[in-house]
């Protein structure tokens, strides 16, 4: 029997670096691929700022063994040094896509550096065929935590590294 889809979830890990200087990594979305798993890259769109700011848009190119997809993605909260959030933006025109999520960094200045809370919540649920596609193609997408893990791992090891000071 399958998993069953966990419809949100979160992830918290310690990192050395000051609040701002986490939101500022977390905030240029185009550094994204750097510390995602599935991620490859993200752009901001041609007619959005090109800056974390709420209403931002940019398509995040994404990647988990064979199959490879892209997301439109809209800034929903950008308060510098305590959070950063966006969602992905349902596409009417693709049946595929038509689902959505909301992913999100709370930063809290703690001894050591800064605690990040990694959460995400899926508001729009693909439709069942595409959900059922998607438990077959992408099974780690039932629950997201794990990668979500990795990705402050990732982000712990960003903040450790000298040139991003």
């Amino acid at each position: 029997m399958a998993r069953p889809w966990l419809r949100e979830g979160s992830v918290e890990r310690t990192v050395a670096a000051a609040p701002e200087e986490v939101y500022r990594l977390l905030g240029d979305v185009t550094s994204t691929g750097e510390r995602s798993a599935e991620c490859r890259r993200a752009a901001w769109l041609p007619d959005s700022p090109a800056e974390p700011v709420v209403g931002a848009r940019f398509r995040g190119h994404n990647r988990s063994g064979l199959a490879r997809w892209s997301r439109v993605c809209e800034v929903v909260e950008a308060t510098p040094g305590e959070a950063f959030a966006f969602r992905t933006i349902p596409e009417r025109r693709d049946p595929s896509r038509q689902d959505s999520t909301i992913w999100r960094y709370d930063l809290a200045p703690v001894d050591g550096g800064t605690r990040v809370r990694h959460s995400y919540e899926i508001t729009q649920e693909p439709r069942p065929f595409f959900k059922r596609v998607y438990g077959v193609l992408l099974p780690h997408h039932r629950d997201m935590r794990p990668a979500m893990a990795q990705t402050l791992e990732a982000l712990a090891r960003s903040c450790a590294e000298p040139a991003t000071r």
